[in-house]
């Protein structure tokens, strides 16, 4: 997910931050492998079918070939105690990783609703901030979170446009 976010966003600019974020939260919510899923949308828009072709091999063939071969050398090496030691320093960074990935994501539609106001930043740090707790305490599926704040966004922002419009049509 870091590397297709960094590749695709900052170093060749094939989409943006929004487009990213929303096709990721497109695909958190349809049911299968949701790289895959990234993978197919972000191919299509930057090329269309020899996009999703393309991406979905380099996505899938290198990964195949390194898991297999990694695989088999582990199963060599994995009664040793430095790679005891090693894997007991991985899953640190992979969930430091995934912390970094999920800030980078964060900072877009933060920044959005910054330029559209006081009352859109917070709003956009409670549904951030309520999202991310309702995960933490396990009380709540991803697709339940992702449809409750879609849906709350939605009325929020039917309720702005309709009682608090400016006269040049920017919401504040």
């Amino acid at each position: 997910m870091t590397l297709i976010r960094r590749s695709m966003v900052t170093d060749f600019g094939c989409v943006t931050e929004e487009q990213f974020n929303r096709d990721w939260a497109l695909c958190l919510v349809t049911p299968g492998i949701n790289l895959i899923a990234l993978t197919i949308l972000l191919g299509k828009q930057v090329a269309g079918i020899r996009g999703v072709v393309v991406c979905l091999a380099g996505l899938l063939l290198p990964s195949a070939l390194l898991t297999a071969l990694l695989t088999a050398g582990f199963m060599l090496i994995r009664d040793l105690p430095a790679v005891k030691g090693a894997l007991q320093g991985i899953l640190p960074a992979t969930v430091g990783l995934g912390f970094v990935t999920a800030c980078q994501m964060a900072n877009q539609p933060l920044r959005s609703s910054y330029r559209r106001g006081l009352w859109q930043t917070l709003f956009a740090a409670f549904l951030l901030v309520g999202s991310a707790a309702l995960l933490w305490s396990g009380k709540a599926s991803v697709i339940v979170v992702l449809l409750t704040a879609g849906g709350i966004a939605a009325i929020e922002n039917v309720i702005v446009e309709r009682f608090w419009p400016k006269p040049n049509g920017v919401l504040e």
